[in-house]
Formats: C-alpha cells, sequence, structure tokens
C-alpha cells in the first residue's frame, strides 16, 4: 500500500467502507452477524377509513442472519438468510363515496404471512481488482423470486480511484393467495385482479456503474448510475375493489425503465474523530415518477482511554441521522370520486387506460429521523438502531389528502462476531 493510502488508512478505519475503494483484498478473517428489526406502522387514521374505525396496520419482524468467510487469500464466499414475517390491514383503494368529498381509504386485514431469502455469492479479490457472482431467491406463499449478479471493481490512479460496475437479472411468478378456479365466472367477476393474476410473472435486468475517488487523506467522493428495465405484470393483484365493474382497481403498465444517479460524499473530521456521510439520490422512470432522496448521517467515534476499555479494545460509535424524500405522482395514479360515477361504477371493460389508487404513486414527501449505536468489544460488536419514519403528501408540496401513507417506527438490533 502507498504511503497516501496508509494515511487514509490511519485516519478512516473508525468509519465503515471508507477505504473500501481504496484498494481490493480479501477478508482477513471470517465474519457472522445475526440482525432482528421490528417494523411496525401506525394505525390507519379513524377519520378516513370507510370501516368508521382505526385499523393495526402492518408489524414486521425480520430475522437475518451473515456469514462472510475466506475460502483462499484470494476467494471469499458469503451466505446471507433472512426469515420474515409480516401481519396486519394494508391500504386496498382510495375513493371518494358517492355524496361526500372527503377521500377515504378500504383496508383490508391480511392473515400472518412468511418470507424466506437466501442470497449466496463468491467475491475473488486480485492486488487491485475484485469479481464477484451471486445467486439470490426469495419464497412467500403468492410469490417465488430468483436472481444472479455479476459484478467487479479495479483500482486504478494509484489506487486512488475505484471504478465498479455489475449487471443483474431476475424473474418472478406470481400466484396469489385466494384458491384459483379455471374458467370460474363468479371469481373473475368478484376477485378479477387475483383471478387475472394466477400465474403471472415478470422480469427485470439492471446495470450500473460507479466511481469512487480519495481527495485526501480524509475525504472520498463517489458517483453512480444505474439502469433498470421491468417487463411483465406489474401491478398489484390485491386491489379489488366494488366500484371496478369486472375488471381489477389496479392496472399499470407492463414495462417500466428506471434511472438512478447517485451521489456520495465521506469526510472524516479528525479534530472530532467523526465522520459526516452525505448521500444523494435521483430517481426517474417512465411512469413519470421522479423522486430525491437527501441522506446525512454523522459517525461520531469515542475510545475511553481507560483500562477497562483499552484492555478489552471496547469503542463506541454513535451515529444520527436524517433523511428527506419527495416524489412526483406516477402518470395513472388517480383518486376515483364516486359522485363522477354511474351507479358507483368508476371502471369497467370499456376503460382503455391505466390507473390506480396506490398512495405509494402519489405526490408525498417523507421525513425519517434515525440514529445508530455500534459497540466493539474485542472480536464481538453489537449494533442497535432506532428509525422514526413520516410520510405526508405536504412534505412534497401537495395539498391533497393522501390517507394511506404509511408512518413506521423500525427496530434494529445484532450481533457481529469476526474469528
Amino acid at each position: 500500500m502507498n504511503q497516501k493510502l496508509k494515511l487514509l488508512a490511519q485516519s478512516a478505519f473508525a468509519i465503515p467502507g471508507m477505504i473500501a475503494t481504496a484498494h481490493a483484498a480479501g477478508p482477513a478473517a471470517t465474519e457472522a452477524a445475526y440482525r432482528y428489526s421490528y417494523y411496525s406502522e401506525d394505525d390507519s387514521p379513524a377519520a378516513r377509513d370507510d370501516s368508521g374505525g382505526a385499523q393495526d396496520r402492518y408489524k414486521i419482524q425480520v430475522h437475518q442472519f451473515h456469514l462472510l468467510t475466506p475460502l483462499t487469500d484470494k476467494l471469499a464466499l458469503t451466505v446471507e438468510g433472512s426469515y420474515e414475517t409480516m401481519a396486519g390491514a394494508s391500504p386496498v383503494y382510495t375513493y371518494v363515496p358517492a355524496g361526500e368529498d372527503t377521500v377515504y381509504t378500504h383496508f383490508s386485514g391480511a392473515s400472518q404471512e412468511q418470507r424466506y431469502d437466501l442470497n449466496v455469492s463468491g467475491r475473488v479479490y486480485g492486488s487491485t481488482s475484485d469479481l464477484g457472482v451471486g445467486a439470490y431467491v426469495s419464497v412467500e406463499r403468492d410469490y417465488l423470486a430468483v436472481s444472479g449478479s455479476v459484478d467487479g471493481s479495479i483500482a486504478l490512479n494509484d489506487q486512488m480511484t475505484t471504478v465498479s460496475g455489475g449487471v443483474s437479472g431476475g424473474y418472478d411468478l406470481i400466484e396469489p393467495t385466494s384458491a384459483y378456479e379455471a374458467g370460474s365466472t363468479a371469481q373473475a367477476a368478484n376477485e378479477p385482479a387475483r383471478f387475472g393474476a394466477s400465474g403471472q410473472s415478470k422480469w427485470q435486468v439492471s446495470v450500473f456503474e460507479g466511481v469512487g475517488q480519495i481527495i485526501d487523506m480524509n475525504t472520498v467522493v463517489q458517483a453512480n448510475l444505474a439502469f433498470t428495465y421491468k417487463n411483465g405484470y406489474l401491478s398489484d393483484p390485491y386491489r379489488d375493489c366494488p366500484h371496478a365493474e369486472n375488471v381489477p382497481c389496479d392496472i399499470r403498465p407492463s414495462t417500466r425503465a428506471i434511472g438512478i444517479l447517485g451521489l456520495g460524499l465521506r469526510k472524516f473530521l479528525p479534530s472530532l474523530n467523526g465522520a459526516l456521510h452525505a448521500d444523494y439520490r435521483l430517481f426517474v422512470d417512465t411512469w413519470d415518477i421522479a423522486s430525491h432522496t437527501v441522506d446525512v448521517d454523522y459517525y461520531q467515534n469515542w475510545a475511553p482511554n481507560w483500562r477497562l476499555f483499552t484492555a478489552n479494545d471496547i469503542k463506541f460509535q454513535l451515529s444520527p441521522g436524517i433523511r428527506y424524500y419527495l416524489q412526483s405522482s406516477g402518470y395513472f395514479y388517480e383518486v376515483p370520486d364516486l359522485n363522477d360515477s354511474i351507479g358507483g361504477q368508476v371502471y369497467n371493460t370499456d376503460t382503455s387506460r391505466y390507473y390506480s389508487s396506490d398512495p405509494r404513486l402519489a405526490q408525498y414527501g417523507a421525513i425519517a429521523l434515525k440514529t445508530r449505536l455500534r459497540v466493539d468489544f474485542r472480536q464481538f460488536s453489537w449494533v442497535g438502531a432506532l428509525e422514526r419514519y413520516v410520510a405526508n403528501p405536504e412534505f412534497g408540496f401537495n395539498s391533497s389528502e393522501i390517507p394511506g401513507l404509511p408512518t413506521f417506527w423500525r427496530f434494529t438490533t445484532g450481533l457481529d462476531y469476526r474469528f
């Protein structure tokens, strides 16, 4: 390692991932990690729930496992898995009832669901480069997703510049939970979305390119571009509603192209023994959705110079942060007004356009406050994190009501072990 990289490492080792772009090298030890996350959405607002009362929204628990082990000095294997359980009500459709001018959301309760994920990847390391391949599978009762990826990076400019890139592809098979009855006219009329989605699939391909540049021993900047193309069944099969006659209440285009630009800054502050992380992401797609995300985190390191702490290599890192998100609405997002319909039916088989009242396609903004604490003890590390997320159309300069947007708490804790 040249002298510049040595100085960078000395100043930035306390910052996870800070010198990842500085040089390629295989992992020196095996790493095992476990994470537990609990996600809890606030209850639906009773005044905007057409059931007349508040409902318990999603509660999700996630168990994640990670193992990274060197097979040789130039080859490493990573195995990651997760188990997720979820239950609670979710918004099915949003509308304005006949005779009123207030927006309501209909929620549907869900029985407990499970999801299993497995990701296996291998990476080979050269003196200034690395190459990895991976495979992923996700299984739910109504969904199967598989994907594969290839990526790599190379260090240039006396290892002060790193160029990375990769490609991935995936295939998803959809089988909604209602028992499919082939040829059933009743099911086709009552559950047209689920009936029509049975056996549907979609595929996608993604490519990305990134550049990381070491400016000085305390500063790293990075930029990346990504493009994704999706094709197939992209609608939500669970958004059936009574104001759609024999057709789904959610029909989206069968293709979607997505472009993403990401910019990042990592700045170590020696006088504070801390670091500032700042990221910006621009997202645009062919559904006319454009979003902006600004993420700022501060990492404060503290290593007490007391005998108990120095003898056991005990160190602390506190990381408060804030994230702001803003997006425009998709061109086919709309809240149907039953006052403008005939007989309470808004959509029918003559409707030839796309439409959806999914709040995730609306114009809105969101603010997340988060904090994270990491405690290192010899070869162990304990991590705890808390996040409060609030979505609101007014945060996105939209005065319209969107009662289905989520507001949630998320708590994460876990343990890392290096051996």
